[in-house]
């Protein structure tokens, strides 16, 4: 099991599809938390690609207790 870890804090925009594919090249396994109200919807077909990452789509209201 890899052991390499990187948490995304997703809003919109294409910064989060560069950080995934990147931490994914790094050797990461990825968890993203998108922010409902702001995250582009086609981050759910991006995280699904292998290697898979988690995808938790939140409101920003929730965004602490992720934290």
């Amino acid at each position: 099991m890899n052991d390499r870890r990187l948490g995304l804090i997703a809003g919109n925009g294409r910064f989060p599809f560069l950080v995934l594919d990147a931490a994914r090249n790094a050797g990461y396994h990825v968890t993203i938390i998108a922010l409902k109200e702001e995250a582009f919807p086609d981050l759910e077909a991006a995280a699904a690609q292998a290697p898979v990452a988690d995808l938790h789509r939140v409101s920003l209201g929730q965004l602490g207790t992720w934290i």
